[in-house]
């Protein structure tokens, strides 16, 4: 996804603004629905780090007479290789992200403009993402990341003429103010007479979790613009997913967006405002002091005051 005017990284994930040179006042959907545990993850950290270590021994097998030199650097510098290994799983989500940011802006600018984008288009947008964001530093195929960018556009050509959407936004922001969030949607496509939220994805599989994201453009409450003009928000029927594998094609995948799915996501919000290091208060110098800091606590310090 292209990278909105209104919004900003920062330590605690993107957030919005309301208007331009605002305050970032509300987390982004992706940054609320990253608040849901991911524990399986830890098992690939550690397989990619385990992968990148190999390669490195793989290195000094293929390169003898280099490989003293090397194990001598890397003496001298352990907590540089270390950075190095365990770097490999983010280094690969970054690039992948990369990838996924390009097909994007592809489908974007064929969204708006009514054409596919030529090859010489899509290395124009990598081109500006590589100077602009140091994305695919690491390509030394420049053609070939158009080709694989290519693959995808010819996916969602065919959704184009099997579905026949009519784009009535693209990459528009989002917001709900009572729950406290914004976010940008890929699209607001109308098939029949039905408004939807699209999203155009390009990992491996559909993930079940992309429905708390779904769910919260559906249940938005207003349209905002890069100005800072808020606009009416469309009655949405629910939310699909674009996917775009890498081996070509595509597939339609629709997402429950329901009470439920909106109740987790409303969960995730409170938990991204929850402050744990508020929560470990001054040390008590004995017993009275303890169980008055408590009840302070607990706002039980009312009659006691």
């Amino acid at each position: 996804m292209t990278t909105p005017t209104l919004s900003a990284d920062t330590p605690r994930g993107r957030m919005y603004r309301l208007e331009p040179d605002g305050p970032l006042l509300y987390p982004s959907i992706t940054t609320v629905a990253g608040m849901r545990a991911k524990d399986h993850l830890q098992g690939w950290y550690a397989t990619m780090a385990s992968k990148r270590a190999l390669e490195m021994y793989a290195w000094l097998d293929r390169n003898p007479g280099r490989a003293a030199a090397e194990i001598a650097r890397v003496a001298r510098d352990k907590w540089g290789t270390q950075k190095r290994i365990a770097a490999a799983a983010t280094e690969y989500t970054r690039t992948a992200a990369d990838f996924g940011t390009l097909v994007h802006s592809a489908c974007e600018l064929w969204g708006t403009s009514g054409a596919r984008p030529t090859a010489a288009q899509i290395g124009e947008l990598a081109d500006h993402m590589r100077s602009s964001q140091g994305a695919f530093a690491a390509e030394k195929d420049p053609q070939a990341l158009i080709t694989r960018a290519d693959v995808r556009l010819d996916g969602y050509g065919r959704f184009l003429e099997d579905y026949q959407p009519e784009f009535v936004e693209v990459e528009q922001t989002v917001v709900n103010h009572t729950v406290g969030y914004a976010g940008t949607t890929d699209a607001i496509v109308r098939i029949g007479n039905t408004l939807l939220s699209a999203d155009i994805k390009t990992s491996k599989k559909v993930r079940g979790d992309y429905a708390l994201q779904g769910v919260a453009v559906v249940r938005a409450e207003q349209l905002l613009d890069e100005d800072g003009t808020v606009r009416e928000m469309p009655d949405l029927t629910g939310a699909f997913i674009i996917h775009l594998p890498e081996a070509g094609g595509y597939q339609v995948v629709p997402l429950r967006t329901g009470d439920a799915e909106f109740e987790v996501f409303r969960s995730l919000r409170s938990a991204w405002s929850f402050e744990p290091d508020e929560c470990a208060l001054e040390a008590s110098s004995g017993p009275q002091e303890l169980l008055l800091s408590l009840l302070r606590a607990k706002g039980g310090m009312a009659a006691l005051d």
